[in-house]
């Protein structure tokens, strides 16, 4: 929860020229720049490669890390506990 907050907290501004929003920008002018430039496929294609790592980068920031690392640490502790139960079973 406390990821939500941080991006709650964000200003407008902060939020317009973040990153994410800059990279997008760039995709979204190399796709114009293509198309208005007689299609010239390549910067139609690296335009739409921008923009869909942009789309991905801006849903793996939202995911709440913390959890998750807690959640692999969890599991990985479990792990380690029962490797240590059967090492002493098993002599």
């Amino acid at each position: 929860m406390e990821a939500k907050g941080k991006l709650q907290e964000k200003s407008l501004l902060g939020r317009i020229f973040s990153a994410e929003t800059m990279i997008f920008c760039v995709g979204v002018g190399c796709i114009v720049y293509g198309l208005a430039d007689g299609f010239k496929v390549m910067q139609v294609f690296f335009g739409v490669c921008i923009v869909g790592g942009s789309v991905m980068l801006h849903f793996v920031r939202r995911k709440d890390w913390d959890a998750h690392w807690a959640e692999l640490d969890r599991v990985r502790q479990a792990h380690e506990q029962r490797m240590a139960e059967e090492r002493e079973k098993n002599g």
